[in-house]
């Protein structure tokens, strides 16, 4: 069986110790073997003193290029790519090609940023301002690259997109990357890296890749350096209350758990193009990489006059869903199974829990029968779709509002129709990545926006007139802001220029004001 190997101080590593096993999901079978890696204290000091100088001597515009060349690189190898993406992560064709394409996607905005950016090395945030009334003394604030290390510390639902989305703003920035993916579906990571080191694409020391635990990774952290992370709540305050993170100071940015909702207002009616759309964006939502996004649909707040008949919609498209769950190597399958035999049992028992304060109204959590073969030893879970009681759904300390399955799994939770109502139900998630507001009333969106707006990362407004032309609100853009408050980790990442911010550091430049623009203006 193949080892997949790490990428750390410009060479391959094979690691020692016992082999920890990639499976297929899809049936349970060995795809790969990884093992752990030493050596991390050497990885960290190679990218500070070989890759950080390198990068920060090159503009915007050159980083630009370097990403262009990882974006042809990786688009280059889209079909074996995408064949391993749907081996060892257990996804479908279409999944897999959102993964991919998003990964190329994001390097090619982030090149297009570099291009208007232009032949400089830092960043401009200001205009001058005089110290005090009269004076001749001026401030400007710059943003310029860290001395450091970006340690990026990946989740196993988007091994390409996860993992080249931060990789972009960091390069980009002017700081090296030493990128570690969830280890379950570490596959598809791990060829990219590869293609990215034959091809020859960034400078020595920009990218490496570390396969398998990350063992002692944190201890050799230094002041300069930014560790992003995305996963789970409890290892983001690991992480964060780590003695080392601590002691150096270090940058850190956690994306966690997120109970994303859509908020339905009381003006959508049934066979309205706003009803068809949130019911294609929930089913999507719901559906897509077996539900396993981190801005996936957990909770439909919906007025008490319309959930009957979104209720019925939801379970017929679910249902047709169902009927389609099986092996992901046959392309007439739509959906397939979750990463590993964890994330099943852990999405059981989260399904096991929304169920003592809601309905099922649609779903096998037992289910085994899918289609393919072997496919009764893979990870499956077919489509749940709950309802919860109106006085349910008001009690912010019920399950569907602090528990996340990630998985195929949401509720629906009635709500009296009003703008107040809503908001609220939204905030008792405790803080999400994003969610979204189906209406065409002005007054009911403005108050989401004003009330529910400060619990969120991101809002998506969806009205009638746009219906057929608005996109399910799990895709990430590089333009817009990825992350969100409280429980989602209160990190936030891309976001255009603003995600450059996370990798360098402000500085604010004091002295004449014809010094400042010979120093920054020229």
């Amino acid at each position: 069986m193949v080892e997949l190997r790490s990428y750390l101080a410009g060479q391959w590593n094979s690691g020692s110790g016992d082999d920890i096993t990639l499976f297929n999901p899809a049936d349970a079978s060995s795809y790969a073997t990884v093992r752990r890696a030493g050596g991390l204290a050497h990885a960290l000091a190679y990218a500070r003193s070989t890759a950080g100088p390198t990068l920060r001597e090159l503009t915007f515009a050159q980083r630009g290029a370097c990403l262009e060349a990882m974006a042809k690189t990786i688009h280059g190898e889209r079909e074996a790519l995408i064949a391993i993406a749907i081996a060892n992560g257990g996804n479908t064709r279409g999944d897999a090609k959102f993964d991919i394409d998003g990964a190329t996607a994001v390097l090619a905005t982030y090149a297009e940023i570099a291009r208007d950016l232009g032949d400089t090395k830092w960043l401009v945030e200001d205009e001058p301002h005089a110290l005090f009334h009269g004076a001749k003394l001026r401030a400007q604030h710059i943003r310029l690259p860290r001395h450091g290390v970006a340690i990026h510390i990946n989740a196993f639902n988007f091994p390409a997109w996860g993992m080249i989305g931060k990789a972009a703003v960091s390069l980009l920035a002017g700081m090296p990357v030493l990128t570690k993916p969830g280890t379950s579906s570490a596959a598809l990571a791990h060829r990219i890296v590869e293609l990215l080191v034959e091809q020859q694409v960034l400078p020595a020391g920009a990218l490496q890749l570390l396969m398998g635990p990350a063992g002692d990774l944190l201890e050799h952290t230094c002041p300069q350096d930014v560790v992003a992370f995305t996963g789970s709540a409890a290892t983001g305050r690991r992480i964060r209350t780590h003695d080392r993170v601590i002691e150096a100071g270090v940058r850190v940015n956690v994306e966690a758990d997120s109970l994303n909702a859509v908020v339905i207002g009381p003006d959508v009616a049934r066979g309205s193009e706003l009803f068809d759309a949130l019911v294609r964006d929930c089913t999507v939502e719901i559906t897509q990489k077996a539900g396993q996004k981190c801005t996936a649909i957990r909770r439909i707040i919906a007025p008490l006059t319309l959930i009957e008949d979104l209720r019925e919609v939801l379970v017929e498209r679910l249902e047709d869903m169902a009927a389609k769950t099986g092996d992901p190597a046959d392309q007439a399958n739509r959906m397939g199974p979750l990463a590993t035999a964890q994330q099943l049992a852990d999405a059981r028992e989260g399904v096991r829990q929304l169920a003592t304060r809601a309905k099922r109204m649609y779903g096998d959590l037992e289910r085994t029968d899918f289609r393919g073969e072997a496919t009764q030893r893979g990870y499956f879970l077919e489509p749940l779709l709950f309802q919860a009681s109106p006085e349910a759904a008001a009690d912010p300390s019920a399950p569907f509002h602090n528990t996340e399955v990630f998985g195929p799994v949401a509720t629906l939770l009635p709500y009296d129709g009003s703008a107040e109502q809503a908001a609220q139900l939204v905030a008792a998630g405790g803080g999400s990545l994003v969610s979204t507001v189906y209406s065409d009333d002005r007054a009911f969106v403005l108050h989401t926006i004003c009330n529910a707006g400060p619990h969120l990362g991101r809002l998506v407004v969806a009205q009638e007139k746009m219906a057929r032309a608005s996109l399910p609100p799990g895709g990430v853009f590089a333009v817009a802001n990825h992350g969100g408050p409280g429980r989602a980790g209160g990190g936030e990442e891309l976001g255009g220029r603003h995600g450059l911010a996370l990798y360098t550091q402000r500085l604010a430049l004091q002295t004449a004001g014809s010094q400042l623009a010979r120093l920054v203006g020229g």
